[in-house]
C-alpha cells in the first residue's frame, strides 16, 4: 500500500504487469496466424524452448492444443549452430544461410554426413543427444574437416556444408515422420529451423501433407507477435485466432523530406511517378539497371519481400556479379531470389507451391531455367518468392510488366543493403546507399529517383 501510495504521489504510472508465455507455443500462435487454414498440424523446431526442441501442435477451428513436446538437450538447430561454426561461420551472427548457399556447391561426405547425422537420436521424432563415446567419435573424425574463420578460400569447404546440410535433413526427416504417422493435411512449419528453405523445399513431395505454411518470421522475431497473441487470449479465451497473411507490417519510409536531402546530392532526377511505377520500374529492368525500392511498410522477417528490395534483371548471365561487384559486395556462392507470379510458379519450378516469403528453394525446370541464370544456384534450385495480386499487388504488377517488356516474367530479388549492414530503414539508409554504391535507380514510395548519367543515357 505505502508504494502504491507514493507512486499516485509521484504521478508515476502503476507498476507494469509482466505474463511469460511458453516459448514454443508463441512460436506456435505467430505461425498459425499468418495460415488460412482451419485446421492443420503445427510443428515447432528450433534451438531451444523451455524445455526441449521439438513442439507439436494440433489447430482445430483456430484454436492451438499441443500435441507433444521434446524434453532435454537434442536439439536439431544446435546441431546446425554447431555445423555452422565447423564451417568457419558465426552462428551468433545467423552465419546459417552461408552454409546453406554454399552446400549447394559440394556434394555430402558419407562418413561425415554419417557421423553428423549420427550426432542426435531419436525416440518418435523427439531427438535426444547420441552417447558420450558417439559424440567423441563423431568429433574427432568431423573436427579434422573444419574450416578456419580465417581461411579465405571458402569454397573449399563446400563439401563439408553438403555434409552438414545433409545431415540435417536426415535429423528433420526423423521428426516429419513422427508427426506425419499421426495425422496429414496442412502442415504449418516454423522456429528457427525452419529458416532452411533448402530443407523445406523437399518436404512436400516426400511427405503426405497437403500444403506447407512457414511465415514470414519462425525465428524468434516472430515470438513477440506470439506473445501478444497468448496475452490476448488469455484475456479473451473464447476467440478464435485470427488470420493475418501480410508480412509488411513495419516501420514506413517517410519521403517527404528527399527532395532536400538530395539538394547537395546534384547527379539525380526525381520524378514523382504515382500509380505507374511498377512500369517505369518495369522498364528500367529491362533495360538492365539495377533499382533499390522502398516503398509502404517494411517486411516483418529476415527476407525481403519487394518494400525494402533491390531488383534487377535475371535474364543476364552477368546480373549476380554485377550486383555484388556494384552494389552488394556479397560471397559469390550465396544465391539471388526469383519471384514469379503465383498462378505460374508451376511453369518455372518442380513441387510448385505457393512460397510468399521465400520459405522454399525448389528445383527448377529444366526447360525454362536457361532464361534466367541469375536466379538459378549451382545445384539447379530457386529460393523463390511467389506474389499474388491479393497478397503482393504491386510486386505482382511488376513482375507481370517486365513479363510483358521481357518476355519472362521473373525478376531478381535481393535485399537492400551493402554486406554486413542491415537492410535500409529509414529515407536516409535508402539515400546513402544509392549515392554510395552502383544502384542505378532506387524507387521511394512514388518518387523514382535516377543517376544523371543513366537517367540521360535513356532519355
Amino acid at each position: 500500500m505505502a508504494g502504491a501510495h507514493l507512486r499516485n504521489s509521484l504521478g508515476l504510472p502503476r507498476e507494469t504487469v509482466i505474463r511469460r508465455f511458453d516459448h514454443h507455443l508463441t512460436h506456435a500462435l505467430a505461425a498459425s496466424l499468418s495460415c488460412e487454414a482451419e485446421d492443420a498440424t503445427c510443428l515447432v523446431m528450433d534451438g531451444e524452448g523451455d524445455v526441449g526442441s521439438v513442439s507439436v501442435f494440433d489447430m482445430t477451428a483456430r484454436r492451438l492444443s499441443r500435441r507433444w513436446r521434446s524434453w532435454g538437450p537434442g536439439s536439431i538447430g544446435a546441431y546446425y549452430g554447431w555445423a555452422t561454426d565447423m564451417c568457419g561461420f558465426d552462428w551468433r551472427l545467423g552465419e546459417e544461410w552461408k552454409v546453406m548457399g554454399l552446400a549447394a556447391l559440394g556434394k555430402p561426405d558419407r562418413a561425415i554426413t554419417s557421423a553428423m547425422a549420427d550426432l542426435l537420436q531419436f525416440d518418435r521424432g523427439r531427438p535426444l543427444p547420441a552417447s558420450a563415446a558417439a559424440l567423441d567419435a563423431a568429433e574427432a573424425l568431423i573436427t579434422q574437416h573444419r574450416r578456419c574463420r580465417t581461411d579465405p578460400d571458402v569454397e573449399k569447404f563446400a563439401d563439408l556444408a553438403a555434409s552438414a546440410q545433409s545431415a540435417f535433413g536426415r535429423m528433420a526427416d526423423q521428426v516429419l515422420q513422427a508427426v506425419q504417422t499421426e495425422v496429414g493435411g496442412p502442415l504449418i512449419l516454423t522456429g528457427g529451423c525452419a529458416l532452411n528453405s533448402a530443407y523445406n523445399g523437399t518436404i512436400l513431395r516426400r511427405f503426405a501433407f497437403d500444403s506447407i505454411h512457414v511465415p514470414s518470421a519462425p525465428a524468434d522475431d516472430g515470438n513477440a507477435i506470439g506473445a501478444a497473441l497468448a496475452a490476448w487470449l488469455e484475456d479473451y479465451p473464447d476467440r478464435r485466432l485470427p488470420v493475418q497473411t501480410s508480412p509488411y507490417l513495419g516501420s514506413t519510409s517517410q519521403s517527404r523530406s528527399i527532395e532536400g536531402m538530395l539538394r547537395n546530392f546534384t547527379g539525380a532526377d526525381i520524378t514523382r511517378v504515382g500509380t505507374q511505377s511498377p512500369q517505369r520500374v518495369a522498364e528500367l529492368l529491362a533495360a538492365g539497371q539495377i533499382v533499390g525500392v522502398m516503398r509502404d511498410r517494411a517486411e516483418f522477417g529476415p527476407r525481403s519481400l519487394g518494400h525494402r528490395s533491390i531488383l534487377a534483371n535475371p535474364t543476364d548471365r552477368g546480373m549476380k556479379e554485377k550486383i555484388n561487384a556494384r552494389v552488394k559486395g556479397r560471397e559469390a556462392y550465396r544465391p539471388f531470389a526469383p519471384v514469379v507470379l503465383e498462378e505460374q510458379a508451376a511453369d518455372w519450378f518442380h513441387d510448385a507451391q505457393p512460397s510468399p516469403y521465400m520459405s522454399f528453394a525448389l528445383q527448377w525446370r529444366k526447360a525454362v531455367r536457361e532464361r534466367v541464370p541469375a536466379v538459378v544456384h549451382d545445384d539447379g534450385t530457386g529460393r523463390l518468392q511467389t506474389v499474388s495480386r491479393d497478397g503482393a499487388p504491386w510486386m505482382h504488377d511488376l513482375v507481370s510488366a517486365f513479363g510483358a517488356l521481357s518476355g519472362t516474367p521473373v525478376v531478381l530479388n535481393t535485399s537492400f543493403n551493402v554486406m554486413g549492414k542491415p537492410i535500409v530503414h529509414s529515407v536516409e539508409d535508402a539515400i546513402a546507399v544509392f549515392a554510395t554504391t552502383g544502384l542505378d535507380a532506387v524507387l521511394i514510395d512514388d518518387l523514382l529517383i535516377r543517376k544523371r548519367a543513366q537517367s540521360e543515357n535513356s532519355a
